[in-house]
C-alpha cells in the first residue's frame, strides 16, 4: 500500500528541478512521477510503496544529486 513521504529541502527548487528529481527517483527507485506539488519551493511530497522505496532509500538517493534534503514526519 503507498504512503506519503515529505522532504524538506535547504535549498529552493523551482518547478523544473523538482520535475528533474522526480524523473531521476522514478527511475531509480520507482517513486511516482505524481509528486504532490507544494507551492512552497522547499517542500516536496511523493507517494512511494514502501517496501520498494522506503523513506531512508529516497532520502539517501536525494542526497547523492547533491541536494540538502530532510524526512518530515507526517
Amino acid at each position: 500500500m503507498p504512503s506519503d513521504v515529505m522532504l524538506h529541502f535547504k535549498e529552493a527548487l523551482d518547478a523544473k528541478t523538482k520535475k528533474q528529481l522526480v524523473t531521476t527517483l522514478a527511475e531509480r527507485l520507482g517513486v511516482s512521477t505524481e509528486a504532490h506539488q507544494s507551492a512552497k519551493p522547499h517542500l516536496m511530497f511523493f507517494p512511494t510503496d514502501p517496501v520498494r522505496s522506503p523513506p531512508h532509500r529516497i532520502l539517501a538517493a536525494v542526497r547523492e544529486q547533491g541536494y540538502q534534503a530532510q524526512i518530515v514526519d507526517l
